[in-house]
């Protein structure tokens, strides 16, 4: 049999269908690798590990009191709640943790200010290195939130407590992340307040009902209330009934929880 110039054998034609499969397969598997490495959750703020992305669910925001230190219960307590606030919590999730600063009369800047990365439990074996995922949640975000606690508690005693104005920069500084959907404000303190702005050592329950409003509607607002044996006079029914209208008419107040000492 002759063939005519030019004709294509039938290996000549398996050979070009052979490149154009291939060649296909290289761009589909180009394309993959792109939109895996430039995908949204992988965009996250190197500092923060927040991503402005993707949803934020919930902003956990933590005053902590530390003008007297904390008993081991009280030191048991935190820690445990924050473990379960971490685990409970989404991915992209943020949590701030402030301390009542008298250096500044109010709030301190972020002992910690971090957005939960994703875990090797939740990123998928065939589109993430889980053992850099894995490595990323505790190196930048497990481990130093659990050495800042460690600091927090561990403060020394100071002889102002100003929890309104640490109430009032949180709104004032805008601390609150407006991108999430869920403001969650926790304040652990023995709510001794004593500073310019009011003083319970000296007018009692009456210095909380005579502070000005400020501006905390998103907020859902929960005071895990410090029992300190030596303000037992001063840690009344009285007091609590005070916060707990105070707090309910500037913020979604939810509920006062004693701890122990």
């Amino acid at each position: 049999m002759r063939y005519s110039r030019g004709a294509m054998s039938s290996e000549d034609r398996r050979g070009l269908l052979i490149f154009a499969v291939g060649g296909a397969i290289l761009i589909a598997l180009a394309a993959f690798i792109f939109t895996v490495v430039n995908a949204p959750e992988k965009d996250y703020d190197r500092v923060t590990l927040c991503n402005e992305h993707t949803p934020r669910y919930a902003h956990q925001l933590l005053i902590i009191d530390v003008s007297d230190a904390l008993s081991a219960h009280q030191e048991h307590f935190l820690r445990t709640h924050i473990s379960e606030m971490l685990q409970s919590a989404r991915v992209n999730d943020r949590f701030s943790i402030f301390v009542l600063d008298e250096k500044y009369n109010g709030l301190s800047d972020p002992v910690v200010d971090l957005c939960k990365p994703s875990s090797a439990d939740d990123v998928n074996m065939l589109t993430s290195n889980r053992v850099f995922v894995e490595r990323l949640y505790q190196d930048r975000f497990a481990e130093p939130l659990d050495r800042a606690i460690a600091a927090v508690v561990a403060s020394g005693e100071q002889k102002r407590s100003p929890i309104f104005e640490a109430l009032s920069d949180i709104a004032a500084l805008r601390r609150i992340d407006q991108r999430a959907e869920d403001i969650r404000l926790i304040i652990v303190s023995d709510m001794i307040q004593n500073s310019r702005a009011g003083s319970v050592f000296r007018a009692g329950p009456e210095a909380i009902d005579g502070l000005p409003p400020i501006d905390l509607r998103r907020a859902r607002t929960r005071v895990f209330w410090l029992d300190r044996e030596k303000y037992k006079r001063y840690q009344t029914t009285d007091l609590v009934s005070s916060w707990e209208d105070y707090l309910a008419s500037v913020s979604r107040f939810e509920q006062i929880e004693r701890v122990r000492n």
